[in-house]
């Protein structure tokens, strides 16, 4: 698991409000953070999987990143959007302008954008864009 990925990952398995929202696997929140989800997970859950782009954001003195990522929410689709909307508003509020630890990186910028609905057959989802910029340290 790549820096980035594992600093989200730990925000999210480790905030209990958003646990007490997913199903669990591994004895932990459902929080996937590869692409296809294992096959006997179960909704809801959440997947981050690598960067939508990234690219260099560098100065004279200092070497940087600025990169976007999606955090995809899903839920069953049965009829309401209530649960999956309340799990993309909790994985914004716990992303949007808040500090992130990445090991070797000062975090200077986290924002988020969305929850953006996304249809899916059987499923309800929520994508919430993080773009950051981080500088090494």
């Amino acid at each position: 698991m790549g820096l980035v990925t594992e600093a989200i990952y730990d925000r999210l398995v480790g905030d209990y409000d958003l646990g007490l929202l997913l199903s669990s696997y591994g004895g932990a929140p459902a929080v996937f953070t590869v692409d296809p989800v294992p096959g006997d997970a179960v909704l809801p859950y959440v997947l981050t999987a690598g960067q939508v782009w990234a690219r260099a954001f560098d100065t004279k003195t200092t070497r940087g990143r600025e990169l976007s990522r999606d955090v995809r929410c899903y839920a069953e689709a049965d009829g309401s959007a209530t649960l999956v909307e309340g799990i993309a508003e909790r994985v914004r509020e716990l992303l949007h302008r808040q500090p992130l630890m990445i090991e070797g990186f000062g975090v200077w910028l986290m924002e988020c954008s969305g929850p953006v609905a996304v249809s899916e057959p059987d499923v309800q989802g929520r994508i919430v864009s993080v773009r950051m910029m981080i500088m090494e340290e």
